[in-house]
């Protein structure tokens, strides 16, 4: 839990919601639903709905409990042309749609796309323009610590196919982003650290120029990143007196050295997601799950996985198995310990408690 003032973060949020208007996200004719979480101390839904506001569009707050299906049936009675949501809300609502009659899915008349808290795959990516057809997918980029500060759109930067890496859009004058050598988690004193020349990456580390009476000073957010100016395409978007502000923030992942211990082996978190989520898996959602037999306190690994509609140019079933079961060494004297579990919707995944959110790792050994 993190202290806030009331009346920065009013401000901070129109501003951003200027921002968002000022870089061509959304606007005044925008039709926008979202289905962020709320409730349990959780305020994404409030915070999202009053940033699409303050841009300009206009909101349906139909939050995280209505069904896929009620959902669906208000972007096709409404004719909403914006879906915003966290990744998995936005893959389960994508996810419906795709098993609906053609009829039925030619009534939902979407054009862009807006997910945040976690990033899509690529496959995620694919399965939403096979469903939808040609839409914009974008992003915003926040945190609890210091709100939302960065934007992510193909009319600013274009995109990374097939890789990691995603390009967003900040304004110096409301959040200093700095990009610190990888050197400095093991330093004594990190806050003596230069940043790296622009373009190379490092460590993203983040001091708030909005949230004063509770400051966000150097904030190492665990990403690794780095800074870029902005291409002159953006030139068609982005207004001449705002331009010299913004800055391209590039983000290559998570901190590397993330892994976790199974059966002796300890696997990097990155390697796991490049395995599962390779081109042609069909993969939507997928979650690791580590636990604890009863009778003998062994670790157990389950995976469980969300696929997209086989059309044929997928894996099959089995084949994805024997991946998976290579990749993790799933011998005879440790196959008890391990399970792949193919689900029918996010649903079946474990969440946050807070924000609903489908949990990569699970870790239910301690």
């Amino acid at each position: 839990m993190f202290a806030t003032d009331v009346k920065e973060n009013r401000r901070h949020r129109a501003v951003f919601g200027e921002f968002m208007a000022a870089c061509g996200l959304v606007g005044p004719g925008d039709w926008v639903l979202t289905t962020h979480a709320s409730g349990y101390l959780y305020r994404s839904l409030d915070l999202m709905s009053e940033l699409f506001e303050n841009a300009g569009a206009t909101v349906l707050s139909c939050g995280n409990y209505m069904t896929p299906i009620e959902v669906v049936q208000y972007l096709a009675h409404y004719h909403v042309n914006v879906l915003t949501g966290d990744g998995s809300q936005i893959i389960q609502v994508i996810h419906h749609i795709s098993m609906l009659p053609e009829e039925q899915r030619q009534r939902v008349r979407l054009n862009k796309v807006i997910y945040t808290s976690e990033p899509l795959t690529q496959a995620q990516r694919e399965h939403i323009i096979a469903t939808l057809g040609p839409v914009k997918i974008c992003s915003i980029l926040g945190s609890a610590e210091a709100g939302p500060y960065a934007i992510g759109s193909p009319d600013l930067t274009g995109g990374h196919a097939c890789t990691p890496i995603m390009d967003f859009i900040f304004d110096t004058r409301t959040m200093l982003i700095e990009i610190l050598p990888p050197s400095i988690i093991d330093e004594a004193s990190p806050s003596a650290a230069s940043p790296v020349p622009n373009g190379e990456p490092g460590i993203v580390v983040q001091t708030s120029l909005q949230r004063l009476r509770n400051p966000v000073v150097r904030y190492n957010t665990g990403d690794i990143g780095s800074l870029h100016a902005l291409p002159e395409s953006a030139r068609d978007v982005i207004a001449q007196e705002d331009w010299d502000h913004l800055r391209v923030l590039r983000l290559h992942g998570r901190d590397r050295r993330f892994s976790f211990k199974w059966y002796g082996v300890y696997y990097e978190f990155e390697n796991v997601a490049a395995m599962v989520q390779a081109e042609g898996t069909g993969v939507l959602q997928w979650q690791i799950i580590l636990s604890t037999l009863d009778s003998s306190l062994q670790t157990t690994l389950e995976v469980r996985i969300l696929r997209a509609i086989d059309k044929g140019d997928t894996l099959s079933k089995e084949a994805l198995v024997r991946k998976i079961e290579w990749f993790f060494f799933v011998l005879p004297e440790n196959r008890h310990l391990f399970q792949i579990t193919f689900v029918d919707g996010i649903e079946k995944f474990e969440k946050s408690k807070t924000g609903n959110k489908v949990m990569k790792l699970v870790d239910k050994t301690h």
